[in-house]
């Protein structure tokens, strides 16, 4: 009756509050509501969701939901349909009766200074899953790597932490130590569910076979033999298993890093040396002592696979003690410091070599060639996150300076380490005895020459946005509908949704032929406009004024139509230089006068008139083009020449005469 007591006092305290809670659960359990509820009123107390609810309270609520031993009396109520010694799902409020094997269902609220209320609640506090079904590592790695990494990533408010520098190398960091953290947490995940156990014998006392004469007397019995070789045979098969498995390749992630190498390694190991302890156990012991007593044909074979494991085992720790070595210079490859990385890419190579001179096991052109994969990939991997801002920055959304100037870096340091490689590799041939590290150089550097090429095609592409990103500050009328359609181009570009930094999406490939093609569709426009702005010459002298414009665009594609264009005011110059010169030889015994302007200073004023008219054409062609050096050229210069002696000549006559007859004037 008190329990009775007790659920109806809990039923009572369920208010819309409960409720929210409770829907929430059902609709993640798929379970209805009114089933959610009276499973949480088996719960015996309450006290989690008063102290969640309470101003001052707990800032968060965990609900497991899994299978467990049903409730007693305890819980209020008989709970229908259950067999006894059988097991059910239930929900437990902060804590299960056993390990977690099932959901964890959580509440979090952010603040506690006011309690909840039904009003608030669903603005108040967050809700989240944590999938322990395939264990708790693989569900705490999951929640991190698939909720809350993601989440961080595509957040733009950091609070205090800004766009500097150094926020952004903190952001870095944060990321950095994450993602290692979710590294960490697979590894210790598949350490535990890779440990292999030598199948339980309930149906044998072996603590029966531990004197000589029982053992003696075991060895006697057809039947005891019989099913202990039985016994063996199955542990030999287990064990043969996890050897066939160690040699075998194994399916790993395209981006592996040289510390996975290790840490598998060290998981095979410690595989292996389980396998050891427990050949050496109380059990396996007594079996193998009764089959040598009874002459056993099975322990042959047993004895092979035992020294074939020993073996297994030793190469394995003494890979782990090698790689062991790799542990402090592969840091930096973890990093996003590419300047300490390009640092320490010597140290690497020689601790590489190292392994490669002295390892009794890890020598070989195999695993070399693997570790130096590993390698790349880490690099490759790293350059991607420095390039990102650990993916907090697109390519794309960055000022060009600093992406160029990173991926400037990045190249740089890929090309660092195919030269320190080759220079360690050069080095050890010349020296006599010395082993040559036989690898696979495509392999090895196959995906850093390809990431190369894809920050080169980036390059370009930046390269191409600068050179059109003029024309917006160019006053040539017509020409900003060029910059408005490469702008629509190059926006949709930006807008794939794939990895741009990753050389294996070839999308990206195809999409950069097509924006290439655009653009050279455009910059063919581009020659066209401004062959059509020069269709018709006027003057030398605005036509040039023109063209400086053009080529302060400084666009590659502009060049030849330049030199072109360059070519054909010249020949409009050299019809203007036979105009000036019969304009010279009609008026230069009259020439037109300014108003008000004495006779000898207007006859000046005209010629230098003259004069400037011819000569700031042939000023502007000898300072930006070579057309002056060409055999056309030259005869333009030999005619510019003798008219602006005519010019200046007829200059200095009259001002000569002008002092002369001043001179001669009494005061």
């Amino acid at each position: 009756i008190q329990y009775e007591k007790a659920r109806e006092d809990r039923r009572a305290k369920v208010n819309a509050s409960y409720k929210y809670i409770f829907e929430v659960l059902s609709a993640r359990v798929g379970l209805d509501l009114p089933t959610v509820e009276e499973m949480i009123l088996d719960v015996p107390s309450f006290d989690a969701f008063d102290s969640f609810f309470a101003k001052g309270g707990k800032k968060s609520l965990k609900i497991f939901y899994q299978e467990g031993d049903p409730r007693g009396i305890e819980c209020g109520r008989v709970i229908p349909e259950v067999e006894k010694g059988s097991k059910i799902f239930q929900f437990y409020l902060e804590r299960t009766s056993d390990k977690i094997i099932g959901l964890c269902l959580y509440f979090v609220r952010y603040k506690n200074d006011t309690s909840i209320n039904e009003k608030t609640i669903h603005e108040e506090i967050s809700f989240g899953v944590l999938d322990a079904t395939d264990g708790l590592l693989p569900g705490i790695k999951d929640v991190i790597e698939k909720v809350f990494l993601p989440a961080i990533l595509a957040t733009s408010n950091w609070g205090n932490l800004g766009q500097s520098k150094e926020d952004t190398k903190d952001k870095q960091n944060f990321v950095e130590t994450i993602k290692k953290y979710i590294s960490f947490l697979g590894g210790a995940a598949a350490c535990i569910e890779g440990t292999v156990e030598l199948k339980k014998i309930d149906h044998i006392n072996f603590s029966e076979l531990q004197t000589f004469d029982k053992i003696t007397a075991a060895a006697d019995n057809y039947d005891t033999v019989y099913q202990l070789e039985e016994v063996l045979m199955i542990w030999y098969r287990q064990i043969e298993h996890v050897l066939i498995e160690s040699k075998q390749l194994k399916r790993e992630a395209k981006d592996s890093g040289p510390l996975m190498e290790l840490e598998n390694w060290k998981y095979m190991s410690a595989k292996l040396n389980f396998i050891i302890e427990q050949i050496k156990g109380q059990n396996c012991k007594a079996v193998i002592n009764v089959l040598k007593v009874a002459h056993s044909k099975i322990l042959k074979s047993w004895q092979e696979l035992d020294g074939r494991i020993t073996d297994a085992a030793n190469e394995s720790k003494d890979n782990v003690r090698y790689l062991s070595t790799l542990e402090k210079v592969c840091q930096p490859l973890y990093s996003t410091d590419v300047v300490l990385m390009t640092q320490g890419i010597p140290y690497l190579i020689k601790a590489v070599q190292m392994i490669h001179r002295v390892s009794k096991f890890y020598n070989t052109s195999e695993r070399i060639t693997s570790l130096l994969i590993k390698v790349t990939n880490q690099m490759v991997t790293t350059c991607k996150a420095y390039i990102t801002d650990a993916g907090l920055n697109r390519v794309w959304d960055q000022e060009t300076p600093i992406v160029v100037g990173k991926i400037n870096e990045c190249i740089c340091l890929l090309r660092e380490y195919q030269k320190c490689f080759h220079e360690a590799r050069q080095e050890t041939s010349e020296n006599l005895g010395g082993k040559a590290l036989e690898v696979s150089e495509v392999y090895i550097f196959g995906k850093a020459e390809a990431f190369c090429r894809r920050l080169e095609k980036i390059m370009e592409m930046i390269a191409v946005e600068q050179n059109f990103n003029a024309l917006t500050q160019c006053a040539i009328e017509g020409i900003d509908l060029m910059a408005v359609k490469f702008k629509n181009i190059y926006h949709i570009f930006q807008k794939k949704p794939y990895d741009t930094l990753d050389p294996q999406v070839t999308e990206f490939d195809v999409d950069f032929v097509k924006f290439m093609s655009e653009v050279e569709r455009l910059e063919a426009q581009l020659q066209t406009f401004m062959r059509t702005c020069f269709r018709k010459i006027l003057s030398s002298q605005n036509s040039l004024q023109l063209l400086q414009r053009f080529q302060k665009l400084n666009m590659p594609c502009l060049q030849e139509e330049t030199a072109h264009t360059v070519s054909c005011i010249l020949q409009h110059y050299v019809a203007e230089l036979e105009a000036t010169k019969k304009l010279y030889q009609t008026q230069k015994d009259d020439p037109p006068l300014a108003r008000n302007m004495p006779p000898i200073a207007g006859k000046i004023l005209w010629v230098r008139q003259l004069f400037r008219r011819v000569n700031e054409p042939i000023t502007y062609f000898h300072k930006h083009s070579d057309i002056l050096a060409s055999p056309e050229g030259k005869a333009v210069v030999q005619s510019y020449n003798k008219l602006a002696y005519v010019l200046v000549e007829f200059e200095v006559v009259y001002h000569n005469a002008w002092m002369k007859e001043i001179s001669q004037l009494q005061y």
